[in-house]
């Protein structure tokens, strides 16, 4: 017997023996009852994220999006997200599940209040209390371009990110 048909014989008894997709993905989930979240234990995307991965078709999948096939039948199209009623990222109960595009899932995570906003987001370098302190000494009446600079230095940021607090962003601080 030649390598290849040793390979094919034990990818052969490997199929036959191996359990089934649903009993593979199920296994990793911890079902409970119909209401509850139903976490995602095993691999994960990424680990601030907790949002499962399931290896599936030569590729790592959402858990979630896994988990909506499974219940519905049907995986979600391209582009179309399966988003969490529930907020939980590890969550796999399909009653928890619904689809929409990215822009409906990120204004359902700014109607909830689950944005990250000023020092929650993980690239801020100012702190509330800094943004008080910048917007405070924002001059009035005057050209702030001399001043934005020398206040950047202070705080160890762009011009740009002066200018940002003082018109943009950081609306959440008064």
């Amino acid at each position: 017997m030649t390598r290849q048909e040793a390979a094919a014989r034990a990818r052969a008894v490997y199929a036959a023996t191996a359990p089934s997709l649903e009993e593979r993905f199920w296994s990793k989930v911890d079902r409970r009852s119909p209401d509850e979240c139903w976490p995602w234990r095993a691999a994960v995307r990424r680990k601030n994220e907790g949002y499962g991965a399931f290896y599936f078709k030569g590729r790592h999948h959402p858990a979630g999006r896994i988990a909506w096939f499974l219940a519905k039948g049907e995986m979600p199209e391209p582009g179309v997200v399966v988003c969490h009623e529930c907020d939980n990222p590890p969550c796999c109960n399909p009653a928890h599940l619904f689809l929409g595009t990215n822009q409906q899932n990120t204004a359902d995570k700014v109607a909830k209040g689950r944005q990250a906003k000023g020092s929650h987001n993980g690239f801020s370098k100012l702190n509330e209390e800094q943004v008080r302190e910048i917007k405070r000494l924002k001059p009035i009446g005057r050209s702030p371009y001399g001043f934005r600079s020398e206040l950047a230095a202070r705080f160890s940021v762009s011009p740009a990110t002066i200018t940002d607090v003082w018109s943009r962003r950081w609306k959440h601080i008064s």
